[in-house]
């Protein structure tokens, strides 16, 4: 079950959009300027993510049925996103889903949670050790 935490959910008139300057297109783009525009469109879509917005619960469930999909066709398997939905949820209850249903059920396990890091992580997983680096600031 898909489930809103009213203690991080922010109802927002307006999603955020991608400022205007990242959108012009003057002259032919240098992969300098597409980096920056590219930096500052998940820019965007990171602010969008961490709103928590209402939707946000089906998107990361509709993005862990695409990651499925891809899981499955590199582990070889001819399953798509439709059969992948379809032999999950027209399942019997208690019945065996096979390699790729069980691929699908790991990706809706991560996708049914928020992907904040530190609420998953042990205490003391994001310090430094001696010669790592750091997972986040």
């Amino acid at each position: 079950m898909i489930r809103l935490d009213p203690a991080t959910a922010r109802s927002a008139a307006a999603p955020p959009t991608v400022p205007g300057w990242a959108l012009e297109v003057s002259g032919a783009p240098h992969e300098a300027d597409a980096a920056f525009r590219a930096g500052a469109a998940l820019a965007s879509l990171d602010s969008l993510a961490r709103a928590q917005p209402a939707w946000a619960g089906a998107w990361r469930q509709r993005l862990g049925l695409k990651c499925a999909a891809a899981a499955v066709r590199l582990a070889g398997r001819t399953e798509d996103e439709a059969a992948l939905r379809d032999a999950w949820y027209l399942r019997q209850p208690g019945d065996d889903p096979g390699p790729a249903g069980t691929i699908l059920a790991a990706w809706k396990r991560l996708a049914s949670r928020s992907s904040h890091v530190r609420r998953f992580l042990p205490a003391g997983a994001l310090t430094r050790r001696r010669g790592e680096r750091r997972l986040c600031a």
